[in-house]
């Protein structure tokens, strides 16, 4: 760093400066910026406040009072950077100034006030960006959910599940409203459903309140004759299987799942969620295949009324619905 050699102002019009036409880039010159760099014969127009939060020598040497005789274009002064090339700055500069959200995952906040202002002023890119992400954390079919890596595209944050649901009817994007109930449902350990169940608590909105609680309800009677229908054992039972080889071992590994969830604080939804590897218990090969066979087969079935649970329209409707 000691030997590197420092940034420094000089005089657009010395002696020692080439004769070459000054040109200015034309994707980095900011009407509001207040500092000119000038590489080569390429000028771009900054602000002090950009440069000096990424570096130290450009923030050390703005807090360098100005020459009385400093040279000035558009009012600002010009600062001369000395074996340096256009390119290279052109390549820091983008990273400086991203056009899309693709260095770091965003924050939802961040995401919600791209999506506000992009709406307004037509920032279509960033806009683009926002709701490609938030489709991808909440997609509309089974087989995307399967294949997707949770908070890959937004950062999780404590009870994001309810800034999302109001962020989602804010900009329209009621295709991901379902999954973002549903989720929310799955969260019991992190106060969730305390909150949904809370009137008092401001955190959800009537409606999404309203909206969970039915939702409740619709899921549990919904999961009993789907995803959790081979745990049924006196109508029309799916254990033992056809071709079990330990009928009464088999049954008893079902009734301790049973049991095991009749001691949850509240009851879990097994709708989207997948097979719980502790359910396999004692089971022979014939009864844990039959029983997966079932789960899956409800998981398909559940995904496709998820919507209605929530006293929404079906996916399609609700993707037509989109305003994006």
């Amino acid at each position: 760093m000691d030997d590197a050699p420092p940034a420094k102002r000089r005089r657009t019009d010395d002696a020692d400066a080439p004769e070459m036409p000054l040109v200015r880039s034309t994707e980095y010159w900011f009407d509001d910026g207040n500092i000119i760099l000038q590489v080569e014969s390429t000028q771009f127009r900054l602000t002090k406040s950009m440069l000096s939060m990424h570096s130290t020598v450009f923030r050390d040497m703005f807090m360098m009072p100005l020459p009385a005789d400093e040279p000035t274009v558009e009012n600002c002064p010009v600062v001369v950077l000395s074996g340096d090339s256009p390119q290279d700055w052109i390549h820091l500069l983008g990273a400086m100034y991203p056009k899309c959200l693709i260095d770091e995952v965003p924050s939802l906040e961040l995401i919600a006030a791209i999506l506000r202002l992009s709406k307004k002023y037509d920032f279509s890119a960033f806009h683009k960006d926002c709701i490609r992400r938030l489709k991808t954390e909440f997609p509309t079919t089974l087989e995307e959910y399967d294949a997707l890596n949770s908070w890959a595209c937004i950062k999780y944050e404590e009870f994001i599940y309810f800034d999302l649901m109001r962020l989602a009817k804010e900009i329209g994007l009621h295709s991901i409203l379902p999954l973002v109930y549903c989720v929310a449902l799955t969260m019991e350990r992190d106060g969730y459903i305390e909150t949904i169940l809370d009137p008092e608590d401001a955190s959800v909105s009537p409606g999404d309140r309203l909206a969970c609680i039915l939702g409740v309800a619709k899921l549990l009677i919904l999961q009993s004759h789907t995803t959790m229908a081979w745990l049924a054992l006196d109508s029309d039972p799916h254990i033992p299987s056809a071709r079990c080889i330990q009928p009464l071992k088999c049954v008893a590994s079902v009734k301790e799942v049973i049991l095991d969830l009749s001691k949850t604080h509240f009851p879990h939804i097994w709708v989207v969620d997948y097979w719980n590897e502790s359910w396999d218990g004692d089971m022979c090969v014939s009864c844990r295949s039959k029983a997966k066979e079932v789960f899956e087969a409800g998981r398909k079935a559940c995904w496709d009324k998820l919507p209605g649970a929530f006293g929404l329209p079906a996916w399609d409707k609700l993707k037509s619905l989109d305003l994006d």
